[in-house]
């Protein structure tokens, strides 16, 4: 059985679609998985996976989409449409379908750039980051063009959707993770690492890759450190300890690009509570995150 092309699985979903792809105005993007910038700011740990998988509701995935160079935007002002895909290799995944409205009237901080004004199509949301193409021979050098009719690009897989890779538990000595391996593993509810941080309470640290400020925490309670780093992933990195929800609410991405989680000690889940905020109390002093150098106020 032949595999099908893109343009079987795109119609049928929206009739502005569909008339624009039988008119031959709908363009098709292959955007690189590589360090992104957008609108000046560099996003250091992120690639576009990332920003796919953790932007969508926030617009800013949509922000890189809108951003083009010149070139790019005056190329894409030309279709009614475009189907976004990122590199994966020699292949592609789709992850959004966009009317293009014309230009916006954003400036961008990077003057070789322009925004445009763009509509993403949730009518193509259960196909997004779920379908890998085959973009296929001399096409691989060519970013945008369009989508006729009669263009074969062929559907290879239609999966789950994009996974994340999950680091492998050693032990609790050597636990060192970034925000983006810590929010994998507690979204994923890995089994591995939920049975043994969920075993043990303890102390840890949250250190800070761009200045070498430490945040020393403490992990009590029937969930364990599973329990208190679980928070740290559902506030985007503050897990509601003052001086880091101030950080944060300058810059969401702060803990994705600086934060990095270690354990400093492991206790029974039976020890009581205040043995083990007398602990925490005790690495504050031991290495002055209280003075200045570190991020705990009290």
């Amino acid at each position: 059985m032949q595999s099908p092309n893109i343009q079987d699985l795109l119609k049928r979903r929206n009739t502005l679609f569909d008339a624009a792809l039988e008119k031959g105005e709908v363009r098709i993007m292959r955007l690189k998985n590589i360090p992104i910038t957008i609108d000046g700011y560099s996003h250091k740990d992120k690639n576009l996976f990332d920003l796919f998988l953790d932007h969508q509701d926030d617009g800013l995935f949509c922000d890189y989409v809108r951003e083009q160079s010149i070139d790019r935007a005056n190329q894409l002002l030309k279709a009614k449409f475009v189907v976004a895909f990122i590199a994966d290799g020699k292949y592609s995944r789709l992850v959004g379908v966009y009317e293009i409205l014309g230009k916006d009237g954003q400036r961008s901080s990077d003057k070789k750039k322009v925004f445009l004004s763009v509509k993403p199509y949730h009518e193509f949301d259960d196909l997004s980051g779920k379908v890998t193409v085959d973009w296929g021979g001399n096409a691989t050098q060519n970013w945008i063009q369009w989508l006729t009719p009669d263009k074969n690009i062929m559907v290879l897989k239609v999966d789950d959707g994009i996974e994340r890779p999950v680091t492998q538990f050693e032990s609790y000595s050597t636990v060192i993770l970034s925000y983006k391996e810590l929010k994998t593993i507690i979204e994923t509810e890995d089994v591995q690492w939920r049975n043994k941080l969920e075993a043990v309470n303890g102390i840890y640290c949250i250190a800070d890759k761009s200045n070498g400020k430490l945040y020393i925490g403490s992990a009590y309670g029937n969930a364990g450190i599973w329990g208190r780093w679980k928070k740290y992933v559902e506030t985007g990195g503050h897990g509601n300890n003052d001086e880091l929800v101030e950080i944060i609410s300058r810059n969401p991405d702060y803990a994705f690009d600086n934060f990095q989680w270690s354990i400093l000690e492991t206790m029974s889940l039976e020890k009581p509570d205040n043995e083990v905020i007398d602990r925490e109390d005790l690495y504050k002093r031991k290495l002055c995150t209280r003075c200045g150098n570190g991020y705990n106020r009290n």
